[in-house]
């Protein structure tokens, strides 16, 4: 019996360490920079951004498609998902300290006005 309880309390004293340690990775993640994206606003052709800076590392976009047309969102390398008409997508990027170029993909979005520059400090 005592065999058993060392081992739940074992099981009790890592559950225990292990929460700290977890909050603080969430926390962690959390601390990243969000920037709004609205695609097909003013104009079908054009993206607007809550920001226009943000700091280096982990950025997350929620890109929302206000226009009528299909979009989506491409900056660091990284493209997100096509978004229809009316529905929104996330996008999370980890950026270095430049001028970072960022595109619609759709052929001849871009060309149309689709595209911008995004400070990262």
């Amino acid at each position: 019996m005592s065999r058993r309880w060392l081992v739940v309390s074992a099981a009790v004293a890592s559950v225990a360490l292990a929460a700290p340690l977890t909050a603080s990775a969430v926390g962690a993640g959390a601390s990243g920079a969000s920037v709004k994206v609205t695609a097909g606003k003013p104009t079908e052709f054009h993206f607007t951004l809550s920001k226009s800076s943000v700091a280096k590392g982990s950025v997350t976009f929620t890109i929302t498609n206000s226009g009528k047309l299909e979009h989506d969102f491409k900056i660091g390398g990284k493209t997100s998902a096509k978004v229809k008409p009316g529905k929104s997508t996330k996008l999370t990027v980890s950026l270095k300290a430049g001028k970072m170029q960022y595109l619609c993909t759709v052929p001849g979005h871009a060309a149309a006005g689709m595209k911008g520059t995004l400070t990262v400090k």
